[in-house]
């Protein structure tokens, strides 16, 4: 048989047998310590208790397969939850040897054994204690060891390992079980169920969990739960693996898994936050958890006839389960245990047609859809988007989600926020406060003062009040195609959206870059001549709407210059450019050397949660205040503030503006290679991409542009169009975007211009 991995071999290789004499002599060669040995039980290790004057040690020798990384994991691990572990529960401390390491080795033969030690906890495992211990109760004691791991990492903590949930593919190969009925279930959960699982925990919260907290593992005293061992199997995973586990041997000889099941998620979801994609794969992870019980513990029965006994102690009672489990409704099943952990179940999604009628009934006309044939969208995670028919596209288009659809970090923040404090800005809170300082640090030095509105149009559109009170002008300078928001200023600022219309009085416009340098002067001019000032120069910084454009630095600084000169202030509008959207400078204006007087920000900062912020200096917030006031009652809330908080910490832990430069790097080389007569110019920075669609005569062809959006959708791509022609293609998908996602466009891209 052949199962993939290496490491596979630990389960395949007998339980070391050390006479006490020479363990003895290892452990004062290597510790310094002696005292009495005596057995205790173990699957992969030969498990002895030392009795010495210093205390009690759990002695572990491993077998010869064992990974000596592995091994240092674990030992890692303890020495994290000696220093971080926060709650009642006690774990065995790692005891190093003389030389200061975390692992010894010991050899006979020629054959050396990784040796390890480590406190002896005192209790009876759950598994024979006599106690009240609730299912809740063991929910609680999961999320806790949960929370105690966390922020713990280990080189080797993305290890193959058999009992990993995602390698339940594997338990194919390990041969029948000999009952002809769980064999059937068995083989029916393998078929049927394991690929849906997988599919569902793609990324769903992850982190380095236990892997085992079966009850051999959970220490009790005194009627609770005060001691977890053996870290053997753990692993970096989805976390609602710990709970599978728990829940599914609390289901040994019970008649209602669905209250098992209820109970365990009630009582974790009472400290840690389910999400409504763990409570909906946690009946089948549980069933998938008792078929790797069963298949494994029977394959390495027989592989170790002499230790068969203890290994497969639990088979006879992880089948009964499984069959009971195999009889429950799956739907009653999944609402009870959602309703038990808190969780909103979803409805069905409609069938499009009736959608798309009761569309149109209940939301305004002109409120329009995407793409020729919309797509009736049902979840989202990272850079794909689901329909409802199950299909998944590419998401290279919504700039709106920064770190990825559904960011588990973003979602957990938000819900956790809600459940703790969420008010107005007129109450001294901590968020809003850390959030302020957080955004101006990544600013130039001046920057230093917030207001926080609820979108990049409130944003914009408090910049204009900001300008106008500080200047006395009310004259708006703009590009010729620009976009800057939906409120009343802001759509007069905003000739993308209102076509042929004639300008208000107190607009003027300028070119974007491409064309003539920017004629800030003239385009004062012309204001003078109705009779208004220039309150500020609004420029999107990477001018979506104009057709894509990195600015070269003389453009951005002349058309500061100019304003300033005019008696205006410069506001770089980086609602769409900003927080590193166009690479490792972070910022659009950053492309020259101008400091803007005030920078709006939006969509993005909240990764789809409403934020925007205005961002000035101390000198103009101040003169705005003796002119004018502001206060939004959403905007800067703690929910808000605390949603911006973890974008940041994303964004800039996970190096996603480097990233983006990489990856929108990589993407425009790749288009740019592509032979097509109908490609011109390729432009942008960062993952914000402009590919210019032109006609035979070298002339802008937005119907063909057109074209292309709706072929590459088709392909499973979404992309976009902008452009005073619409004839550029717009590619901008969330940060978390990378070459091998580009591949992909470039792939479905190169086959619709084939």
């Amino acid at each position: 048989m052949e199962l993939g991995a290496d490491v596979d071999r630990v389960f395949d290789s007998p339980i070391p047998e050390w006479d006490m004499a020479s363990v003895s002599s290892a452990l004062a060669e290597h510790y310094g310590l002696t005292g009495d040995l005596s057995p205790l039980p173990g699957e992969r290790d030969q498990n002895l208790l030392l009795e010495s004057t210093e205390g009690f040690f759990n002695v572990k020798i491993a077998n010869v397969a064992e990974d000596p990384d592995a091994l240092d994991m674990q030992q890692a691990a303890l020495e994290h939850l000696a220093t971080h572990a926060t709650g009642s529960l006690r774990y065995p401390e790692a005891r190093h040897t003389l030389e200061g390491a975390r692992v010894a080795m010991i050899e006979t033969g020629g054959v050396r054994f990784p040796i390890r030690l480590q406190s002896y906890i005192v209790g009876e495992p759950l598994q024979v204690a006599s106690s009240s211990i609730s299912n809740r109760d063991l929910g609680l004691v999961v999320a806790q060891v949960q929370a105690d791991l966390s922020g713990f990492f280990h080189r080797i903590a993305g290890r193959r390992l058999l009992w990993d949930v995602r390698r339940l593919e594997s338990l194919g190969a390990l041969g029948p079980v000999g009952d002809g009925t769980v064999d059937g279930v068995v083989a029916d959960v393998i078929k049927r169920v394991v690929p849906d699982i997988l599919h569902r925990l793609e990324g769903s919260e992850a982190q380095v969990v236990h892997n085992d907290l079966n009850p051999d593992n959970l220490l009790v005293q005194d009627g609770q739960v005060t001691g977890v061992v053996d870290f053997g199997d753990m692993a970096h995973g989805p976390r609602i693996a710990d709970l599978a586990i728990t829940a599914s041997y609390q289901l040994f000889g019970e008649a209602d898994p669905a209250a098992v099941l209820s109970d365990v998620a009630g009582g974790f979801a009472a400290a840690a936050i389910l999400a409504a994609e763990e409570v909906d794969v946690l009946p089948d992870l549980v069933a998938a958890r008792l078929c790797q019980t069963i298949v494994i513990s029977t394959w390495r029965g027989r592989q170790h006839p002499d230790n068969a006994e203890y290994i497969l102690g639990d088979v006879e009672e992880a089948g009964s389960s499984l069959l009971a489990l195999q009889e429950c409704d799956p739907d009653d099943l999944r609402q009870r245990v959602a309703a038990a952990a808190g969780v909103i179940t979803e409805q069905p999604p409609r069938d499009t047609a009736e959608l798309t009628k009761a569309r149109r009934s209940a939301l305004a006309p002109g409120l329009g859809l995407s793409y020729r044939q919309p797509i009736h969208l049902t979840s989202a995670q990272g850079v794909w988007l689901t329909d409802r028919s199950g299909k998944r596209y590419l998401d290279a288009y919504n700039n709106v989600v920064q770190v990825g659809h559904g960011h588990p970090l973003v979602a957990a923040t938000l819900a956790h926020q809600t459940r703790r404090l969420n008010t107005n800005t007129r109450y001294l809170t901590d968020e809003v406060v850390r959030y302020a300082e957080r955004l101006c640090e990544l600013l130039p030095r001046g920057l230093e003062v917030c207001y926080f509105t609820n979108s990049g149009s409130e944003a914009n559109d408090l910049a204009v009040r900001i300008a106008r009170a500080v200047t006395g002008n009310t004259g708006v300078v703009i590009t010729n195609h620009a976009y800057h928001g939906s409120t009343t200023v802001t759509m007069a600022m905003s000739p993308e959206e209102h076509g042929t219309r004639p300008l208000e009085p107190w607009v003027a416009m300028v070119s974007p870059p491409g064309g003539p340098q920017p004629q800030v002067g003239k385009a004062v001019m012309s204001l003078d001549e109705r009779g208004v000032a220039p309150a500020a120069l609004f420029l999107d910084t990477i001018f979506s709407s104009d057709g894509i454009h990195d600015p070269p630095p003389d453009y951005l600084d002349g058309a500061a210059a100019q304003i300033r000169a005019a008696g205006g202030l410069f506001v770089a509008d980086e609602v769409q450019a900003g927080l590193g959207r166009v690479g490792a400078r972070m910022w659009g204006f950053a492309a020259g050397a101008a400091t803007p007087d005030i920078v709006t920000l939006g969509k993005p900062i909240g990764n789809g949660h409403p934020v925007g912020a205005v961002v000035t200096t101390r000198d103009i917030a101040g003169r705005f205040a003796d002119e004018d006031y502001f206060f939004s009652t959403f905007g800067g809330n703690n929910v808000a503030a605390a949603v911006g908080s973890a974008v940041l910490d994303i964004t800039l832990g996970e190096e996603l503006p480097e990233r983006a430069e990489r990856a929108g790097n990589y993407l425009r080389e790749g288009i740019k290679s592509i032979t097509s007569s109908v490609i011109g110019e390729v432009r942008g920075a960062g993952l914000f991409t402009g590919v210019e669609i032109v006609g035979p005569d070298g002339r802008p062809d937005g119907p063909a542009a057109e074209s292309i959006v709706e072929a590459m959708k088709d392909c499973g791509v979404l992309i976009g169009s902008t452009g005073p022609h619409d004839n550029v293609l717009k590619i901008r998908p969330p940060l978390v975007f990378r070459e091998a996602h580009a591949d992909v466009a470039l792939s479905a891209l190169a086959k619709v211009l084939g």
